[in-house]
């Protein structure tokens, strides 16, 4: 059982996240050391970071313009189990009793990687996304 205990998000949060559950789940399945897996963490992590951060409404577009080039990416170390609320908070049952909703899902496992990586995800998110020419 991992000492850390993940801090849950308000659930009255003004904005919905939804849109980007399946990066907040592809963030958190990190996969191997591959190119391909650094990539996808990548990817999805500045996707989450441009909704969350405001800098886009459109989901998808910041991934779309990360994955404009390959090989920049490092492998970032994933934050310490039990630091972010997983799929399984989500329902009801084992051990879970009051699930929580998507919104608090993505930002727990936004917070937890960004408390560890955040000056990482604003620099790529500068140098790669935002520039209409890399």
């Amino acid at each position: 059982m991992p000492d850390i205990v993940a801090a849950m998000p308000a659930s009255s949060h003004p904005l919905s996240f939804d849109s980007v559950f399946g990066d907040a789940y592809g963030v958190q399945h990190h996969g191997a050391d591959s190119p391909q897996a650094i990539q996808s963490v990548a990817g999805h992590l500045l996707n989450i970071h441009g909704i969350i951060s405001g800098q886009t409404t459109q989901h998808g577009w910041a991934l779309a313009r990360a994955l404009r080039i390959r090989g920049v990416f490092h492998k970032l170390a994933p934050p310490p189990l039990g630091s972010a609320l997983t799929i399984r908070h989500l329902f009801p049952g084992g051990g879970v009793v009051n699930p929580v909703t998507r919104t608090q899902y993505v930002l727990s496992v936004y917070e937890a990687w960004m408390a560890l990586h955040r000056s990482t995800v604003e620099r790529w998110y500068q140098r790669y996304v935002v520039p209409d020419v890399i």
